[in-house]
């Protein structure tokens, strides 16, 4: 595939925009800057000399650099350091001589500026034509006048070996950016579009803002990378600007970027959907208001297109609703590698996306190395083949389950769209989390809720439309594309409020909800729970609550069940070979509790208390079991009084969510409780080689700041006395 559009406009035909100005090139020369502004043409300054460069850190240049009848050397190589001229035009043509000596590594970088702390430390950073003893067919990204780690240039040049001189030139006018060597055109790329954020998110460049875009301040510079080079001869011509060019962008994009789920030392699952558009419709309409006596009534009819245009203004379709982001079809690619070994880079074939599956597209990859965080980027492309986004995420895989290693972690349930409680940007837990840095995130399910208004989903189109929506939110998206994560469903993102097999929910079943869910939405995987160790001390157990479960008005016993004779065995199976200090059970659904009478759907309630009392009595017959669980809004930390069984219920993700408990009433199962909003985090650490290692879990506000903490192996907690946030 050709990664950049090809010009044949050459460097002395030019097309009237790019015409250069009345500025005779003069040998050696340069208009110079001051104080990062471009200087008059009467300032005028010879690259030649000396005074004219200055180091990365702004100090006179070392004598590693030689200056000597019109020659510049770098006489001491590793010793001289890259130097830098003054601010000087970013649209131009430059043309100079070199020559290097064997196992030369060196270049000229142009449009230099710093692009912040995240990107090198705010090192001087620009496009470089790379020179390097390479081979002269070598059409590398590193090779002699490449776009250096970029776009490699042509196979066909002319490359004269180390002692000789050879010429190179560079056009750079607006986003047109062109390398030449002993008068051919061997590389070029145009600075926007997908094309080149492609090459951006697969280069050591990624995160930086607009490189290689014009940018006034802008500089260039010699670089000191290893081996002696000589330059001379250099030939400057500032050229009229051109603006950048703007194209309306054509999709499908990646609104919803990626997901991911079920990782372990060797695999994981990356999901994306190919978009209509770059984010969701934030100017949409309003849904029409409905009741919930009224949504009661609906979800007992089948007709989907009567479900749909009652909560439609007249005349509006699904994708003009506030929050839309519908899909498109298109084709996408994802590649992937080590973090810093991008020579190790995998990549897939292209999957077509329909609407069949809601343009969603799913990857399994297996191979992976343990411990190991992956860059991911995902291309997407029309269905004919012409390029139209990229994003790039990342994931972490588990490691080897000998290491001893520190390691974070949050658990998070209960959020919606409409209880969002950070406006556009999503919900205030993510920046939060972020903070923390976690190794993983469970999101312990109730995700989205099906059965809440604007809109009622009673329909599989309005089911999608809204987990379209709540993932173009920028936090959550963002947070979600970049984070390994174990995904659980509940009962709201399955159909509805303590929904079990068989039921139906408007126009949808409950096995259209599961398949939604497991194969469409989020990562798929054929058995939905699993057990991964991460390092010597902590293993995880994530459980699957909604598919095998049985009726919640089928009577009491032996046979009623939530996890299924299959996951049960499988559980107590796996509980008993582990050897991990600590085995944390993820429940989308509390196993202690305590919970509110009227709830008909876990295990700390009388409706399912068999299985809750056999759960309860085996794992706190498992040294090491903590019990966390999602589903309910508020926080607690409880210990079940007949088993000393722990639990941790992290509360819902937003303040606008918490309810169901009464502040203060405490009960003798309680550690800690507090009617919020917010999320859980854990941290195993290894304080001492000759201690072992502790969990300390904490609760938090929604902002992120710390209301409770608990060490294991056990201690006093501690926790705020203010409940108030």
């Amino acid at each position: 595939m050709t990664m950049f559009r090809i010009f044949f406009c050459t460097a002395v035909v030019l097309c009237p925009a790019v015409l250069p100005r009345s500025v005779s090139p003069t040998r050696g020369l340069v208009a110079q800057e001051s104080s990062g502004e471009t200087a008059g043409a009467d300032e005028i300054t010879d690259w030649a000399r000396r005074d004219f460069w200055r180091t990365t850190g702004d100090k006179p240049v070392s004598d590693g650099w030689q200056f000597q009848d019109g020659a510049i050397t770098l006489a001491k190589p590793r010793e001289g350091g890259s130097i830098v001229t003054p601010p000087l035009p970013s649209h131009f043509e430059l043309d100079w001589q070199w020559k290097i000596e064997e196992g030369v590594n060196s270049g000229l970088k142009y449009r230099v500026r710093r692009f912040g702390k995240h990107l090198f430390s705010n090192r001087l950073l620009g496009l470089e034509y790379q020179i390097i003893d390479s081979q002269p067919d070598s059409t590398s990204k590193g090779s002699t006048a490449s776009i250096y780690d970029l776009v490699g240039p042509t196979k066909e040049k002319t490359l004269n070996p180390p002692g000789q001189w050879n010429h190179s030139k560079i056009v750079a006018v607006g986003d047109k950016i062109e390398h030449f060597l002993n008068g051919e055109r061997v590389a070029a790329a145009i600075t926007s579009g997908p094309e080149w954020e492609t090459a951006i998110a697969l280069s050591k460049f990624y995160g930086s803002s607009d490189f290689g875009r014009p940018q006034t301040g802008d500089r260039f510079m010699l670089t000191d990378h290893g081996g002696k080079i000589t330059y001379k001869d250099f030939q400057f011509v500032a050229r009229e600007a051109v603006e950048s060019s703007q194209e309306t962008r054509q999709g499908p994009f990646l609104a919803n970027a990626t997901r991911n789920s079920w990782a372990d030392q060797n695999s994981i699952v990356i999901w994306t959907r190919t978009t209509r558009n770059q984010e969701m419709l934030v100017d949409g309409k309003p849904f029409v208001q409905i009741d919930r006596k009224r949504a009661g009534q609906l979800a007992k009819i089948k007709d989907a297109d009567k479900l749909l245009g009652v909560q439609l203004p007249e005349d509006a379709s699904l994708d003009q609703m506030f929050g839309a982001c519908p899909g498109e079809a298109g084709k996408v690619r994802l590649t992937y590698f080590p973090n810093q070994k991008r020579n190790a880079a995998k990549s897939t074939q292209w999957t077509t996306t329909d609407a069949e599956s809601d343009f969603t597209a799913q990857w399994k990859l297996e191979g992976l190395r343990p411990d190991t965080k992956y860059a991911t980027v995902v291309e997407a492309q029309t269905v004919d083949g012409r390029p139209s986004a990229v994003l790039r995420g990342s994931f972490r895989t588990a490691p080897n389950p000998t290491e001893p290693e520190d390691l974070k972690f949050c658990i998070t349930t209960c959020h919606d769209f409409i209880r969002r409680d950070d406006g556009l940007q999503g919900h205030q837990i993510y920046p939060a989390m972020n903070q923390i840095q976690p190794d993983f995130i469970v999101h312990a399910g109730d995700i989205e809720y099906y059965d809440k208004p604007d809109p009622w989903a009673l329909t599989k189109p309005l089911m999608r439309f809204k987990w379209g929506r709540i993932f173009s939110l920028p936090s959550n998206r963002d947070f979600y594309n970049r984070t390994t994560t174990y995904f659980i469903k509940d009962d709201h993102d399955t159909l509805a409020d303590d929904s079990w097999p068989g039921r139906t929910y408007g126009a949808v079943t409950f096995a259209e909800g599961v398949k939604l869910f497991n194969e469409e939405q989020f990562p798929s995987k054929d058995d939905r729970y699993k057990t991964i160790r991460w390092g010597r001390d902590l293993q995880i157990w994530i459980l699957e609550g909604r598919d095998y479960r049985s009726p919640n008005d089928m009577p009491d016993g032996p046979e009623k069940t939530i996890l299924g004779e299959q996951q049960k065995a499988w559980l107590f199976q796996t509980l008993d070979e582990s050897d991990a200090r600590f085995k944390l059970i993820c429940s989308p659904t509390p196993i202690v509790g305590p919970d509110r009478a009227n709830k008909k759907d876990n295990h700390a309630n009388e409706i399912f208390a068999h299985e809750g009392r056999q759960l309860r009595e085996k794992l706190s017959s498992v040294p090491g079991v903590i019990v966390f669980c999602g589903d309910r809004h508020w926080q607690y930390a409880s210990v079940d009084e007949a088993t000393n069984l722990w639990e941790f219920g992290c509360g819902p993700g937003s303040e606008k969510h918490q309810f169901g408990w009464k502040p203060g009433d405490e009960r003798p199962v309680h550690r800690f409780l507090r009617v919020k909003g917010g999320f859980l985090s854990g941290e195993l650490a290894y304080r001492d080689e000759d201690e072992p290692s502790t969990l300390t879990i904490r609760h938090h506000r929604v902002t992120g700041e710390k209301v409770s903490e608990f060490e294991f192996p056990t201690s006093i907690p501690e926790t705020a006395n203010d409940d108030s946030n």
